[in-house]
């Protein structure tokens, strides 16, 4: 015997139900004996089928042509389905040793043999194949728990309903104008929602049905199908060969007929059926699904199918792909997919109404590079989640073990600063929030215990942990990494909100590196500027900021440190909170080159003269230093924060640009034309001189309203309602917090400018002094 092959006949998944074929040095096949080292697979073919069915000569010949067969590496004692899926296929003029070169290979090998049909397995439809692939499967018994997942509020579905509707209402009139039918559309950044608000989307059609047109009422039945590109029905090399209306077609099959109600695999369900492929058009498809739910229906009832496509920007991916590495023929899949989809949008009025939901992280892809002739696409928006809709989904977990009140009713859970802080830096990422749950959920006791002991809980520890799972998600440091350039950029428009297009690109040097394409392969969110602007925002949460800290080292240390979540210093947490974002914002600019800058860019959205304002000084990288004394004192400091009772909070010392005078930047207790008078009078030596030269310039910051026409020179008035556009739109959120949890009483003073004039309170203030 020159080789003994381990075989399986495929569905079968257990060793026991294998056998072995033995070659020898001359073998019998047909009419003919072929050597050891002559034998090629279509020879081991005729050896197989003659070994399991057997027959007349002629017959054995033809139907073994028909076999498939799989080579399979495999260790015996630890053999899975996914190993098969796996498998090489032996194709019939290849030589037996291209596969197989030695004993040892073969030994640890096996050989997955696909047998033809019978007479008696005649396939003439979709579902003749389906119970075909359904041969000794197994039923798939799922463990039905409670319903744990997280619900969304305020998804805005009604424009979505509104658009499904005309499209039906088309439909049933024949309107002819294929623009008027619409497929829908969630595109954005991985992580904002896109796939659960089509599941939500699903659920309010089936739940809610006033959508439901006259022709359909009593009448309707409504099927939702769910097919992921890129988990379960991945496209790859087999699909090569195949057409795109097939390649949809098999998923949705698969979907429908097979997926949770059978332990199979797509991979498997595709090879079982391999020899069937050309029936499963998507036509075939949806008229086997009308069929077979019509056992079960009334006469003519209609039949809505609502077909999510999810991560659709694999499709173009793939075909690049193959066509690239492979030389596949081009197939413009998306486009042929969603013409044959639109399909069945539109009239005259049939018994099967398909609407087709994509979601994905390539919007543009479906604007410009394959549009499909004649239908339209409408983008649903899917927002991140505001602070009201995250406290509602906290709440929906908190209800449920009856949480603890205050005397006045509201929830103690709702007050707790620190938790309420963290769901803010999720910057309403439903992916961020669903980890900062996970982790809150974690200590020992679950929900209930987190509700319970709320205000003992380690929040900083939280916030690193969910740090590091959105790093593992998204691998934002290999992103920082490949162009570090780009990085500040993504950073600084963050941060400052600077509104930008799709074409925008970033980085001179990396013209393909567009605002489009980033928001495809990296992980930008974007928000429009306003519903009609082509502008947008991007919004990075506050962890994603952290993580490029990490990596950019605007600051020196983890900037989940320098910005804790759980603050103690009650008293100098605004203080020192400023003067870290003064820090942080400076270091930025100047990692991106900038050497100099306006007061009017350093402090946006402050009120103050023009003159003020116009002042250009040198920029310095700036380390937030603490005052071992209270002003005044005698050693001056690149940035100091004052302890209780002292004139100023913070400053900081820059060198005007235009000459060489000095201003300093300070803060106010009594009124701010005191506090110049004050804090160079209450100087000596070194740190007297230095103030002696300085042009004193006071920043305050107020959460009461001000009147713009109350101005002077030499001082700059931050209003809350301005906080937006000096902190940007993720540091805003904690300025918030920290103004409305920290209050310094004695920092809060009244300053009249004369007594004819409205009464300003400066609530808080930040020193700044510059050389």
């Amino acid at each position: 015997m020159a080789m003994s092959l381990n075989c399986l006949l495929l569905g079968k998944t257990s060793l026991s139900d294998s056998f072995t074929v033995n070659l020898y040095e001359t073998n019998n096949v047909g009419d003919s004996k072929v050597l050891f080292n002559s034998l090629k697979i279509g020879d081991l073919k005729y050896i197989i089928y003659n070994e399991v069915r057997g027959g007349n000569l002629n017959e054995v010949k033809i139907n073994c042509k028909k076999m498939t067969l799989w080579k399979v590496d495999v260790t015996f004692g630890d053999f899975t389905e996914e190993q098969i899926n796996k498998g090489q296929e032996l194709i019939a003029i290849n030589f037996l040793s291209n596969y197989f070169k030695n004993k040892d290979e073969a030994d640890k090998s096996l050989i997955i043999v696909k047998l033809p049909t019978t007479a008696q397995e005649t396939v003439e439809t979709v579902m003749d194949a389906i119970n075909i692939a359904l041969k000794d499967a197994i039923t798939s018994v799922d463990i039905v728990g409670p319903d744990d997942n997280m619900p969304f509020m305020e998804r805005d579905t009604d424009e979505a309903i509104r658009m499904i509707i005309r499209n039906i209402n088309n439909n049933l009139k024949y309107c002819k104008s294929k623009t008027d039918y619409d497929i829908l559309v969630s595109g954005g950044a991985p992580g904002i929602g896109k796939t659960r608000y089509g599941e939500e989307l699903f659920k309010h059609l089936e739940n809610n049905q006033n959508w439901v047109p006259s022709e359909w009422k009593n009448n309707l039945h409504i099927v939702g199908l769910y097919l992921d590109f890129g988990n379960g029905c991945q496209l790859d090399s087999y699909d090569d060969e195949l057409t795109p209306t097939v390649i949809i077609g098999l998923r949705i099959a698969f979907t429908f007929f097979i997926e949770r109600k059978y332990k199979m695999k797509f991979e498997t369900f595709r090879r079982l059926i391999w020899e069937y492929r050309d029936i499963f058009m998507i036509s075939n498809v949806f008229l086997s699904i009308y069929n077979h739910i019509h056992i079960t229906l009334q006469p003519n009832q209609q039949l809505f199918v609502f077909l999510h496509i999810d991560e659709f920007q694999l499709i173009d991916q793939w075909e690049s792909n193959a066509v690239m590495k492979r030389q596949m023929a081009i197939k413009q899949l998306f486009k042929e997919m969603t013409n044959d989809l639109a399909s069945f949008l539109f009239g005259p009025p049939s018994r099967i109404f398909v609407q087709t939901f994509l979601s994905g992280t390539a919007p543009q892809l479906v604007k410009s590079t394959k549009k499909p002739a004649g239908v339209s696409f409408t983008f649903v928006n899917c927002p991140q989640l505001s602070l009201r809709a995250m406290l509602n989904i906290a709440n929906h977990y908190a209800q449920k073990f009856d949480p603890e009140t205050f005397d006045c009713g509201t929830y103690k859970w709702m007050l707790c600063q620190p938790f309420l802080q963290l769901l803010e830096d999720t910057g309403g990422l439903p992916r961020a929030l669903q980890y900062v749950l996970d982790e809150c959920f974690k200590i020992e006791g679950g929900e209930n215990e987190f509700f319970e002991k709320i205000y003992k809980q380690h929040f900083n520890t939280i916030f690193y942990n969910v740090k590091h799972h959105l790093q593992e998600r998204y691998n934002i440091y290999k992103t920082i990494e490949n162009n570090e350039k780009l990085a500040l950029e993504l950073l600084y428009h963050s941060i400052d909100a600077i509104p930008v297009s799709y074409n925008t690109c970033l980085d001179p040097s990396k013209q393909d590196y567009t605002i489009e394409k980033l928001e495809r392969d990296s992980h930008i969110i974007l928000n429009p500027c306003d519903h009609y602007s082509f502008e947008f925002t991007i919004k990075m949460p506050f962890f994603f900021i952290c993580l490029y800290n990490d990596k950019l080292k605007i600051v020196d240390r983890e900037l989940e440190e320098v910005f804790p979540v759980q603050n103690e210093m009650y008293w100098q947490s605004w203080e020192i909170f400023v003067a870290n974002y003064d820090a942080f914002r400076t270091n930025l600019l100047i990692k991106r080159g900038k050497k100099s800058a306006r007061l009017g860019e350093l402090y946006r959205g402050a009120h103050g003269t023009q003159t003020t304002l116009n002042i250009e000084v040198e920029l310095k990288e700036l380390t937030v230093c603490y005052a071992k004394e209270q002003l005044p004192c005698v050693k001056p400091m690149d940035e100091e924060l004052n302890s209780i009772g002292a004139s100023s909070e913070a400053f900081i010392i820059r060198a005007i640009v235009q000459n060489n005078n000095l201003y300093y930047l300070s803060g106010t207790a009594e009124s701010l034309k005191k506090e110049h008078i004050k804090n160079l009078e209450g100087t000596t030596g070194e740190l007297h001189k230095i103030f002696s030269q300085c042009q004193h310039i006071t920043i305050a910051f107020t959460i009461q309203p001000f009147d713009d026409t109350i101005l002077t020179n030499n001082c700059l008035i931050i209003m809350k309602s301005n906080f937006k556009e000096y902190f940007g739109p993720t540091f805003a959120s904690r300025a918030t917090f920290y103004m409305t949890k920290d209050i310094n009483h004695g920092s809060i003073e009244n300053y009249e400018e004369n007594s004819s004039r409205k009464k300003v309170k400066l609530d808080f203030s930040v020193c700044e002094r510059s050389l």
